[in-house]
């Protein structure tokens, strides 16, 4: 896998938060990639529309959810119903994620279809810390991919309030400078997120993390953005998109 290339979004805000050594030393660190995606329970895909925004794909239930080859290079095998309706190949960015046990992964690459059907090819793959995610264990073992359906909900409407007031485990999408679609987690207690539906405003507040700010990076050089909040409870979701701004603020 080759080292992450920080374009100068990423290392702006690197510099800002005076950690351009640690994501120099972390730029070839990939890690036990394959063994997360394995055990994850939750893969969350996030594809760039041709409007300019992002589409997300969720799969869920009990791993193994894919099927994996690690050589010659990675390729996580997608149930079929991934991709459809999508013109393949098409960039991709991907999380795997197991809330129960704090591990995550982000393996972004190539969304093709292979001699078994749909196949994530990764061009981008590595672990990462355990830091702000909320414990969940999985209550429904069977393989699920959604969304089930799309409907657009208006800004105000109260159920999207109520989701994002109670959201404890989000997903963020991004778009690179190249075109690259990026998903990371987001989480914390109820309330991280801020919403105000009248100014049109989604905010929450970053924490440093690994150093390496992929996400902020991204933001910071192309301000697109989608975030996804699910209810682990119901499974339902919803996905917010518009145009952000990433401020650095020093306490």
């Amino acid at each position: 896998m080759k080292p992450l290339d920080y374009h100068p979004g990423q290392i702006a805000a690197q510099t800002e938060a005076g950690t351009r050594y640690v994501a120099d030393k972390l730029a070839d660190w990939v890690g036990p990639v394959a063994d997360f995606a394995r055990g994850a329970d939750l893969f969350v895909l996030a594809t760039a529309e041709a409007a300019g925004g992002l589409r997300f794909t969720v799969i869920s239930g009990s791993p193994p959810l894919v099927r994996i080859a690690e050589q010659p290079e990675l390729r996580l095998g997608l149930p079929a119903s991934v991709g459809l309706g999508l013109p393949m190949p098409v960039a991709c960015g991907g999380l795997a994620i197991n809330l129960g046990l704090a591990r995550r992964a982000r393996v972004n690459g190539i969304l093709q279809l292979g001699t078994s059907g749909p196949e994530l090819l990764a061009t981008e793959a590595f672990t990462l810390c355990r830091k702000y995610m909320a414990p969940s264990v999985a209550i429904e073992p069977a393989l699920r991919v959604g969304p089930a359906m799309r409907e657009p909900v208006a800004l105000d409407a109260p159920r999207l309030i109520d989701l994002v007031a109670r959201a404890e485990t989000t997903f963020l999408g991004s778009l690179s400078p190249a075109g690259m679609p990026d998903v990371a987690h987001r989480g914390g207690k109820p309330g991280f997120l801020k919403y105000d539906p009248r100014a049109r405003r989604l905010s929450w507040t970053e924490y440093v993390g690994d150093g390496v700010f992929k996400s902020a990076g991204n933001i910071r050089a192309t301000k697109t953005m989608a975030l996804l909040a699910i209810d682990l409870e119901t499974g339902e979701g919803a996905a917010l998109f518009g145009h952000a701004e990433y401020e650095t603020t020093y306490t």
